[in-house]
């Protein structure tokens, strides 16, 4: 297995039919390979070949040309088997999986995830108690000033 290879269309078929069993539609939300995540996931694999290597591993480790016409079931075997054979190489490609699919605002919608800045607006916090500066208020200066 080379790290220089590229996806291909088939991989690229196989891939999302993967995805959509590591991370399966739930209610009105598609599964990750349904979602049109395939082009974040590819993104980051260029830019960290850790996951390029280990998504190249997943596909060498599945049955590429049977995996789309596998059941369901047969679909979950397969990366289970692969899962048990190569932890490491399953576990990047997984992460990668779940970075692009945490990524997507129609998740974070969807488990209600808060975006953007946390303040103004965010978290109330209790008016400052200036009491617990008068310890050190007390304290003789242990620097030296510097020159005016």
């Amino acid at each position: 297995m080379t790290t220089e290879r590229s996806l291909t269309d088939a991989d690229r078929t196989v891939l999302r039919a993967v995805m959509d069993r590591l991370v399966p539609p739930v209610d009105d939300l598609p599964g990750a390979g349904t979602m049109g995540l395939l082009g974040e996931i590819e993104a980051m694999a260029r830019a960290h070949a850790p996951f390029h290597v280990a998504l190249l591993a997943l596909l060498d480790g599945l049955p590429a040309k049977e995996f789309g016409a596998l059941a369901g079931l047969d679909q979950d075997k397969a990366i289970g088997s692969f899962e048990k054979t190569h932890p490491a190489s399953f576990n990047t490609a997984l992460e990668v999986v779940y970075l692009a699919y945490y990524a997507d605002p129609r998740v974070g919608r969807r488990i209600g995830w808060r975006t953007g800045p946390l303040q103004p607006g965010g978290f109330a916090l209790p008016p400052f108690d200036e009491a617990i500066l008068e310890k050190a208020r007390q304290r003789q200066p242990f620097w030296r000033r510097a020159p005016d």
